[in-house]
């Protein structure tokens, strides 16, 4: 499989029933709760939404939502289907997104994810994401609300006409 048989779409509203079966599929660790089809829909319907799905051999393998609001955005949810993980398929979608970003005029893009999440991490660095801060005890277990996990939050300056050279490279590391 090459990269030219991957297709990147936008989402349209006829995706938010194969968006919530896929957030189930890609979202399960022990962080994680499922978002519903309604709420997928509830944030897709928000100003300056806007989202991706990834195809591969035509078959959905990722997805992105973001809201883009004046100048700023978040990206609110990444995530590649487990089987599917490791292809470059989450750079291929982060590329979409900071496209999308850049063409909807966001100087400064932000996310977050949990701090254990090692290949969030290794991806957003690699787009250039620099860590900003760290939101302690931020996410909840729903099998044992008593454990609590850190989240990271990064941003992406898009502000400069071309990226920096360094940009693959996080100076501000876990504290």
């Amino acid at each position: 499989m090459t990269e030219d048989d991957d297709r990147i779409r936008p989402i349209g509203a006829f995706d938010i029933p194969l968006l919530a079966e896929l957030h189930v599929a890609i979202f399960n660790a022990p962080w994680d709760r499922p978002w519903s089809a309604e709420s997928l829909a509830q944030i897709l319907a928000m100003p300056g939404a806007c989202g991706w799905l990834l195809e591969s051999e035509r078959a959905p393998v990722g997805l992105a939502l973001a809201l883009f609001t004046l100048d700023e955005g978040e990206i609110l949810l990444t995530g590649i289907l487990p089987a599917a993980r490791g292809r470059g398929h989450g750079t291929r979608l982060m590329r979409a997104v900071v496209a999308g970003a850049r063409a909807a005029g966001v100087a400064k893009l932000f996310l977050e994810h949990a701090e254990l999440n090692a290949a969030a991490a290794r991806l957003y660095r690699r787009a250039g994401f620099v860590q900003i801060g760290r939101r302690l005890r931020y996410y909840s277990d729903p099998s044992s609300p008593a454990t609590r996990y850190d989240a990271v939050t990064r941003m992406l300056d898009l502000s400069a006409a071309e990226p920096p050279p360094t940009a693959g490279i996080d100076r501000q590391g876990p504290k």
